[in-house]
């Protein structure tokens, strides 16, 4: 499976080099029982600047039929809407997730959640910086074309109430900003990720010539194991 934002193998939407740069907004963790005589389930949810997951009831129903309590992990721009609904007799927060290129759409539901303004404001949040984050990566990525200024997204009281939200499209301009200013504009969490990256590599590279210099590598053993390591990084 392909991610979702850079384009690398990943085993959900999101791959792991990715989520090193996500930095949870939201979370919560409570309680939630079916019925009268039905089994106790503990939920919880977590929103950062690229995901949505948690332990929740799931289904591919709007009505909340045949539904089940799982893991869930979803790309945060392929959430569509938040809405407020019933699940179980009780009232919820029901999460629709769409893919647009594949069609896959699937209900999230968060019944008994007792903060559901407060839930549905930190997921407008998120997406905007989630749609921030995503470009920065797929430029370093050579994904998408380099841009000047992303524009917010129109702000969460314009756009949402309590229970829904759309997300407004964000001009592009091709006038180039000076070095400066974009540095300025990169998502803190992108960049002490790529630092992290670039200290690893370099103490990683900085032990293979140590290891030449002593004789326990050849030039050409020291040189192979150099370019294994670019192409991780």
């Amino acid at each position: 499976m392909k991610c979702l934002i850079c384009g690398g193998e990943a085993a959900g939407e999101v791959c792991n080099q990715c989520i090193r740069l996500e930095k949870v907004l939201f979370q919560k963790e409570w309680g939630f029982k079916a019925g009268l005589i039905g089994k106790s389930e503990d939920l919880r949810v977590a929103v950062s600047n690229l995901r949505i997951s948690g332990r929740m009831p799931m289904g591919n129903n709007s009505k909340g039929l045949n539904t089940r309590i799982d893991n869930v992990s979803h790309y945060l721009m392929n959430v569509k809407n938040v809405e407020e609904t019933t699940f179980s007799g009780k009232k919820a927060a029901m999460i629709t997730i769409e893919n647009s290129e594949t069609k896959f759409v699937r209900y999230l539901y968060l019944p008994n959640l007792d903060d559901m303004a407060g839930f549905t404001a930190a997921v407008n949040d998120a997406k905007t910086k989630a749609a921030s984050l995503t470009e920065r990566i797929r430029q370093q990525k050579g994904l998408a074309p380099a841009q000047t200024g992303v524009a917010s997204t129109a702000s969460a009281g314009a756009t949402a109430s309590a229970a829904s939200f759309t997300q407004a499209p964000r001009p592009v301009t091709t006038a180039p900003l000076p070095a400066a200013e974009k540095e300025e504009n990169f998502d803190t969490v992108a960049l002490s990720g790529m630092a992290d990256d670039l200290s690893e590599f370099e103490t990683k590279i900085k032990k293979l010539k140590v290891l030449r210099d002593n004789g326990i590598l050849s030039e050409e053993e020291y040189i192979a194991e150099k370019k294994k390591l670019v192409s991780i990084f």
